[in-house]
């Protein structure tokens, strides 16, 4: 995430290269206790600047100058911003203004597909301080509606043992005379999309023995949190600065929030404080935050033609680590069946729309789509072409705003060949091909065998420009035979030369297409259920009552998202599982458990009344709670089971972190996950065994894949 709220982006240019740059000289008195800050900023306009100008402010800080003319815009407000009109006298280009009040709004909760967030557009409270451009705790000034971007330099004055972090450079530290009271300076000449201020009791941490200085910023003393993300501040550094260029600011921070958040900021991100001591996290969202420094804090986005950032560092981040790990392919089919469970054709939209994630939809576009475009254009340049083009474009960019056709122009250029049409299918338009196997035939020739496969794109309208990876599985050899079809029209014919008899052909084995997956290369999962438009949960009706009350509470929790049809039944109201939508099974003592069990046992796991028996392991009934999914018919289903009513608070409000799982096991009151997994895929429609000349057609197990690199090795 780049923001504390997606406020300011309605105020954006949309000239991703037309800067204009505002410098604020800001001295800033925090006074936690009364929620309350006093500023005076000394605004240096551009050069060739109108002698009227606008800016957004807080609407309860009340600003005045000594040497300008300030007027409200009555009745032209954003929500907590407050829109004013400034005059200055013939012949200055600065003006001082001056402005004290509170800014106070305590984190909301926010449910979107089962999970909870917590956002606030800005805080100033004991517990601590956190400021962004869309707080309007500094003027944000606008031309015609349009931000600017900025540069500056704060003093900050806070209670005595407190920090203050902002983006850029640190400066300096006083104590005032008061000794009550201490001072801290931050300065970034570069320009900015918005200026950042967190301030709170830390214990700090550094290492400047390298040309980034890298810094912790933490609630509590914790020496050994601290050197873990000292240490990976270093190393992931040192990744990105070599796959694409130096890293464009003077330090980076990790920064513990005082509630649970995700934000990346320039130079520093703000995670809470159950987050930073995941144990996966140091080497999973945070590398993902240390990138955004180059994609989205370096070079910034034109956020009215599309965001691309999010996509961008997702795939060098997320998709690199995993892939490192060798499972890449993994992951991609992950970022698909995202797509596939959460975007309905009537929900879908291009990614040229994307600014910001609000629900697993809009992620599975502006991330996962976006992911694979670039995956794309990696496969079809090649390594060394695609990381030329990444690091022109921060080279050409930093510190500018860029958007698609950017990257099409830099692409393109790297390339050596004309990337219009792919830019402009993959971004401009909404949704995806599907594909299909027509028909695989083998025949005997003079030398061998010639293998004819026809290929076929199912989605409605149009079809897409697609180059097809295929791999073919030859009797007498261990490694497969990769070939590839070029799709212009919805049905093409590969016919392939070879020495050996084909017995096998699998379509886009490793996932690399963009496309929208057949419901049989994807395992039941969670995010089945939590993503489909249409969901019945049955409550089992003769459960204790305190379990039963729990999960009733539950299922009304789940049924007030927004953008779904929640329909909640007790188990003796219905005849039948519905054959449309999806359905959430509660209880052991759910009528219809039945019918789950014998699903389940299509996917090699078994559930009885004493456990459940998941990947050659059993979890006893009495010492765990279950998450488990399964196809009952064509019905996407999930069960859903706890030993003590007081774990199911805690199991559903983790529940939607394990989307792309098949099942998760819980175990204690703290509902700690000590199992997950995924079904595996046995009958793929994109599988298909080669008919032979004689009519036969031999069963084969695909050939092995050749290994592949990572992008960075």
């Amino acid at each position: 995430m780049r923001s504390l709220i997606a406020l300011s982006l309605l105020f954006i240019s949309m000239n991703s290269n037309a800067q204009t740059i505002y410098h604020h000289q800001l001295h800033i008195v925090l006074r936690p206790q009364q929620h309350r800050l006093e500023v005076e900023d000394r605004v240096k306009l551009p050069s060739g600047s109108p002698r009227m100008s606008y800016f957004f402010l807080h609407r309860d800080l009340h600003p005045v100058s000594p040497d300008a003319s300030i007027e409200e815009i009555s009745g032209v407000s954003d929500g907590i911003l407050q829109r004013y009109r400034v005059t200055l006298p013939a012949s200055r280009d600065s003006f001082i203004l001056k402005y004290s009040g509170e800014i106070f709004h305590p984190p909301q909760q926010d449910v979107r597909e089962a999970r909870t967030f917590e956002n606030s557009p800005g805080i100033i409270a004991p517990e601590g301080v956190v400021l962004s451009g869309a707080s309007g705790w500094y003027p944000m000034m606008d031309v015609d509606q349009v931000q600017n971007m900025v540069s500056f330099n704060l003093d900050i004055a806070m209670p005595q043992d407190w920090h203050a972090v902002s983006q850029g450079k640190y400066v300096k530290r006083n104590r005032l005379k008061d000794d009550a009271i201490s001072q801290e300076g931050w300065e970034e000449s570069q320009p900015q999309d918005e200026v950042f201020l967190v301030a709170a009791p830390f214990k700090t941490y550094q290492r400047n023995d390298h040309a980034t200085e890298a810094l912790v910023y933490l609630r509590n003393d914790d020496m050994a949190l601290a050197q873990r993300y000292l240490d990976a501040t270093d190393r992931y550094i040192e990744l990105y600065r070599r796959m694409i260029g130096d890293y464009p600011y003077a330090k980076f921070a990790l920064v513990e929030n005082f509630w649970e958040t995700g934000y990346g900021m320039p130079s520093f991100t703000l995670l809470g404080s159950q987050v930073i001591r995941l144990p996966f996290i140091v080497d999973t969202s945070y590398p993902h935050e240390i990138l955004h420094n180059w994609w989205g804090n370096g070079v910034y986005v034109d956020y009215p033609s599309g965001n691309w950032s999010e996509g961008l560092t997702a795939y060098l981040a997320d998709h690199l680590l995993q892939e490192q790990k060798g499972s890449g392919a993994e992951y991609r089919r992950g970022m698909l069946q995202k797509y596939a469970d959460f975007v309905s054709a009537g929900r879908d939209f291009p990614l040229a729309e994307f600014t910001s994630r609000h629900s697993a939809q809009s992620e599975a576009v502006g991330y996962g789509k976006a992911l694979m475009v670039f995956h794309m254009l990696r496969r079809r340049m090649g390594d060394d072409k695609f990381l030329k083009a990444l690091q022109e474009f921060y080279h050409e960019f930093k510190f500018k705003r860029a958007g698609f056709a950017d990257l099409e122009k830099i692409f393109s250029q790297a390339s050596g060949e004309d990337l219009g049409k792919f830019f402009e299918q993959w971004i401009q338009h909404a949704g995806a091909p599907q594909l299909s196997i027509d028909f695989a035939e083998a025949h005997r020739t003079e030398n061998g065998y010639e293998l004819v496969v026809s290929i076929g794109q199912t989605q409605a309208g149009l079809a897409y420009l697609l180059e097809v990876p295929l791999i073919v599985t030859i009797a007498g050899q261990d490694e497969v035979y990769p070939t590839m079809i070029r799709m212009e029209e919805k049905h093409a014919v590969l016919r392939v030369k070879l020495d050996s008899q084909p017995l096998r052909v699998d379509v886009d084995p490793e996932f690399d297409l963009f496309r929208r997956l057949d419901r049989t290369e994807i395992p039941p999962a969670f995010s089945q259920v939590f993503g489909n438009e249409n969901l019945m949960i049955i409550v089992p009706r003769n459960a204790g009552e305190e379990v039963r009350e729990q999960y009733l509470a539950a299922a009304r929790r789940w049924q007030q998202q927004p953008g779904r049809t929640t329909r909640v039944v007790w188990d003796d109201e219905i005849d039948q599982i519905p054959s449309a939508g999806t359905v959430w099974l509660f209880g052991w003592e759910n009528r219809w458990r039945g019918i789950f069990q014998d699903a389940l046992a299509f996917n090699g796991a078994k559930l009885s009344d004493q456990g459940a028996s998941l990947e050659n392991t059993t979890f006893p009934r009495d010492q765990h709670a279950f998450a488990l999914t399964a196809h009952i018919g064509q019905t996407p289903a999930a069960w859903l089971a706890v030993t003590d009513a007081q774990m199911m608070t805690a199991l559903t409000r983790k529940l939607p972190h394990y989307s792309k799982y098949s099942y998760a096991v819980f175990k204690g009151m703290e509902v700690a996950n000590i199992a997950k997994g995924i079904w595996e895929v046995s009958d793929s429609s994109l599988a298909k065994q080669v008919h032979q000349a004689d009519r036969s057609i031999p069963e084969a197990t695909r050939g092995k894949l050749e290994p592949r690199t990572s992008l960075q090795h």
